[in-house]
């Protein structure tokens, strides 16, 4: 049996239960496989990756903040949904070159399908300007989402955002009512400052949707069931695009996935 190895990158990583997650269905699907979350450097990446491409029994690695685009830049090749976000969470070794993905676009989906929230005919705020915000707003544009909004502490990036996705960009403050909101930031994530950006005036019958899942319950999650709105949270995500990534792998879904 091939001794696989795989990682998870990002900078900061310590929160990551992507190690747990893959041991887990590594042991429950009989195969052996080293998965480790690697803290790296934006500055160090390049030289990362290239490290890994030569390493005949390296699988690939998923790809958090802030290294999403930049990951998709240094990929030798790139899948179309990859392409359609201008992001990648996951690179594949093949043939000693690295090929990017996003399964992000899919956990999106997955989470929102999950609780009942229908992204078809939706209002759709995001909340933030990074990888993060690239996969909701592919998954809101191919799901066919009446309107889609930026708003980021980059005005810049949320314009490019807008432009790239067909949408709107706008200040923080000034987020228009929408059917959904979504955090798309690290504001709330374990280490990260722990404040919320839902809109002041974000009511029922709308949605809160968190990419953050390490906490499960964050600042945003709680103000939004506080006041009445639906809610989703990250956890659902997070296991969707593993699996997604497991897969892609080994060429079958994980056994023993979590509920």
């Amino acid at each position: 049996m091939t001794a696989w190895r795989a990682a998870v990158i990002g900078h900061p990583i310590a929160h990551s239960r992507s190690p747990a997650l893959f041991a887990r269905f590594a042991a429950a699907s009989g195969i052996s496989l080293a998965y480790e979350a690697v803290d790296v450097l934006p500055e160090a990446l390049a030289a990362t990756l290239d490290a890994w491409r030569s390493d005949a029994i390296f699988l690939g690695c998923n790809v958090t903040l802030p290294h999403k685009e930049r990951a998709l830049a240094l990929a030798g090749r790139a899948d179309s949904t990859a392409l359609a976000c201008g992001a990648a969470n996951v690179l594949t070794r093949v043939d000693g070159m690295l090929v990017a993905a996003n399964t992000d676009v899919d956990g999106v989906e997955a989470a929102l399908a999950q609780a009942g929230v229908a992204l078809a005919g939706a209002r759709v705020a995001i909340l933030g300007t990074g990888g993060a915000a690239r996969a909701v707003a592919e998954a809101a544009r191919r799901s066919g989402a009446a309107a889609i909004v930026f708003a980021g502490r980059d005005a810049g990036r949320a314009a490019a955002l807008a432009q790239a996705f067909g949408g709107r960009a706008v200040a923080l403050d000034a987020v228009p009512p929408a059917d959904l909101y979504v955090n798309a930031t690290s504001l709330g994530m374990a280490g990260e400052p722990q404040r919320s950006l839902l809109p002041h005036d974000a009511a029922p019958p709308a949605a809160a949707f968190d990419v953050v899942y390490v906490p499960e319950e964050t600042p945003f999650i709680l103000e939004a069931r506080a006041r009445g709105l639906r809610t989703v949270t990250g956890t659902a995500m997070f296991l969707a695009q593993a699996a997604a990534t497991f897969e892609r792998w080994f060429g079958f879904a994980p056994k023993d996935q979590p509920e």
